[in-house]
This record gives C-alpha cells, sequence and structure tokens, in this order.
C-alpha cells in the first residue's frame, strides 16, 4: 500500500514560501503592506540601501561647507549604522540565526560605539592640561 504524500517540494519554488522569506517574491513590508517583488526580500533591502546611499551623499552635499556640524556628523553616522544592520540582518542572516550571535556581534559593537563616544566628548589635548600655551 503506497500512499501519495504533497507537500512543499511540490510546489514551485515561489508559492511555497510564506512572505519574508529570501526566496519568496512576496514581501511583508511594515508600513504599505504585502507586495510581490521579483527577488523577494534582497531585492527590497538592495533599493533601501540605495536610497540610503542617496540621502547619504545629500546630507553630505547639503552641510559641504560646515565638517563640524552636529546634524551632519550625526545624520550621517545613523544612516551608515541602518545601513550596516540591513547588510548584517538580511544579507549576513543573522536575522534567521541563532541569538547567540546576535549577542556576540553586538557587545563589541556596543564597545566600540562606548569608545567613540568617549572620544567625541573629550576635549582637545585630553583634558589633562596638554592644550598649546596662549
Amino acid at each position: 500500500m503506497t500512499e501519495t504524500v504533497t507537500g512543499a517540494a511540490d510546489q514551485p519554488p515561489a508559492a511555497g514560501y510564506p512572505p519574508n522569506h529570501p526566496h519568496s517574491d512576496t514581501v511583508l513590508l511594515p508600513v504599505i503592506g504585502t507586495v510581490t517583488v521579483p527577488g523577494g526580500i534582497y531585492t527590497v533591502v538592495f533599493v533601501g540601501l540605495g536610497v540610503l546611499t542617496l540621502i547619504e551623499i545629500f546630507i553630505a552635499e547639503v552641510f559641504k561647507g560646515d565638517p563640524g556640524n552636529l546634524i551632519k556628523i550625526v545624520g550621517l553616522l545613523g544612516i551608515a549604522f541602518v545601513k550596516s544592520l540591513l547588510v548584517v540582518m538580511f544579507y549576513m542572516h543573522l536575522r534567521q540565526d541563532n541569538r547567540l550571535f546576535r549577542l556576540v556581534l553586538a557587545l563589541p559593537m556596543l564597545i566600540v560605539i562606548l569608545c567613540l563616544l568617549y572620544l567625541l566628548a573629550v576635549p582637545t589635548g585630553g583634558g589633562l592640561g596638554y592644550l598649546p600655551a596662549q
């Protein structure tokens, strides 16, 4: 007696996957809803990275003459953080991996961010009396 079992293997590749699966053409976006995009979530992330890069170029050109502008620095760092998060979560598949990998990535990044914030807060000369004589 043989039985026929039908499952995901009998379906075409894109039809058997839920939205947000890397091989699905159906993508669930937060504000827009469910849309069908050739290439799936990777295409959406790629377009998002391109748009964020254009925004970075715009911010850099608008504040071109003022290198120490706080809006420029915070804006560019924020966009760079979002872009790196998109690459790590989707292209490096950290979103589907074990949470331990997220912790292994997050702890060194937290240390780096704290060190950078400290270095931004320290006045010129280290605040140890090494300022040039006036």
